[in-house]
């Protein structure tokens, strides 16, 4: 298999060009468990890990490989040894869940993000959800697609409710009406699926991601599972990160269910989400206005006229205060860090002057 078959472009080759002589060879992540991983090379799929190196320099979770990373690997050992992570040219991540402030990526280098919500009554479609969704993954550089699954169980007038819905909150997004049980939608999905183009799928336990993968493939290479029947929410049957190859020559990364959305960027992804909004503080009074209670504000005008949901602003407020009250803590954190590995390196430099110029 040709490295170009899984991805690999002249932004991977540039940066590869620097070590080509240093005997790491390239591959791509496309399997993840704990710290180990599948990496497909030209030579085919192998096992590999992170070097005690990698371990030692890595700030924080958030530099470890993910799927759909280009790793470089010494391939003398079994598993290989994985060195270095390549740049990477689009990330979907978050902060990690509970109070820890470490970025967990998802998955990395995608042209695509599927964004998955079910029409069967339960909580797996919410405008609010949508919103959070399209924040994260417009801050990593992928393109969002809103996916709309199980159409199959709505009625002509639903769909058409449900469609309006996510058009409120979409922009230019696009948005599919989909059923992976049918196979309604699939044809519309695969012309997004070119040779060489990396999708992932995202979206709430129970939303259909898994049975959308095996519909793309023509066959069940992923577990499906069924809903709780008292709120319609899904169970993990994805507990692993993969990425498969399509026909089409096309790759796709499913991904486990999130059940905290919490925005890792920083506040510009907003207005990929709350374009409405960002248009409408371009005639603010004030630069720095904070859309709250400042007067000759254009945003609480428009929310004031009906024209802005009142709901829709109260969301784009929460996630605001959320990545900024987040990008406070990232800052002192990095500070901390810094401090640390300084101490750290101050007290090699004093060991090795106290044994060895002595």
């Amino acid at each position: 298999m040709k490295l170009e078959d899984i991805g690999w472009n002249s932004f991977f080759e540039d940066q590869y060009a620097v070590w080509s002589g240093s005997g790491l060879i390239p591959g791509r992540v496309t399997g993840e468990a704990g710290h180990l991983y599948s990496v497909e090379t030209e030579k085919g799929r192998s096992d590999a890990r992170i070097s005690g190196h990698f371990q030692y320099t890595a700030a924080g979770p958030g530099d470890y490989p993910a799927v759909g990373d280009w790793v470089l690997m010494r391939s003398e050992s079994d598993p290989m040894i994985i060195e270095k992570i390549l740049e990477r040219g689009s990330v979907f991540s978050r902060r990690a869940a509970g109070k820890r402030s470490d970025e967990q990526v998802i998955a990395a280098n995608i042209d695509i993000m599927f964004i998955v919500a079910a029409l069967d009554g339960g909580r797996n479609f919410t405008q609010r959800g949508l919103e959070r969704y399209i924040v994260m993954v417009s801050d990593g550089g992928a393109e969002p697609v809103i996916i709309l699954n199980k159409c199959d169980l709505c009625s002509e007038s639903e769909r058409a409710e449900f469609k309006t819905m996510a058009a409120s909150v979409s922009g230019n997004i696009p948005v599919f009406m989909v059923s992976a049980l049918t196979g309604e939608g699939i044809e519309q999905m695969n012309g997004l699926l070119v040779q060489g183009v990396t999708a992932a799928f995202t979206g709430p336990s129970g939303a259909g991601k898994s049975a959308l993968i095996n519909q793309l493939m023509g066959r069940g290479v992923q577990k499906t599972g069924s809903l709780r029947e008292d709120d319609k929410r899904g169970r993990h049957t994805t507990t692993r990160k993969e990425l498969f190859l399509l026909g089409s020559g096309a790759m796709v990364i499913d991904t486990p269910g999130l059940r905290e959305l919490r925005p890792y960027g920083d506040t510009e992804s907003l207005d990929a989400a709350f374009t409405e909004i960002a248009h409408a503080a371009d005639s603010c009074r004030f630069k720095d206005c904070t859309h709250t209670d400042e007067p000759g504000c254009g945003v609480l005008g428009l929310v004031s006229e009906g024209l802005i949901e009142y709901e829709r602003y109260q969301s784009y407020i929460t996630i605001r205060g959320e990545i900024e009250s987040f990008s406070m803590m990232k800052s002192e954190k990095g500070r901390m860090a810094r401090k640390a590995k300084e101490k750290t390196l101050s007290k090699i430099i004093k060991n090795y002057n106290r044994d060895f110029k002595q």
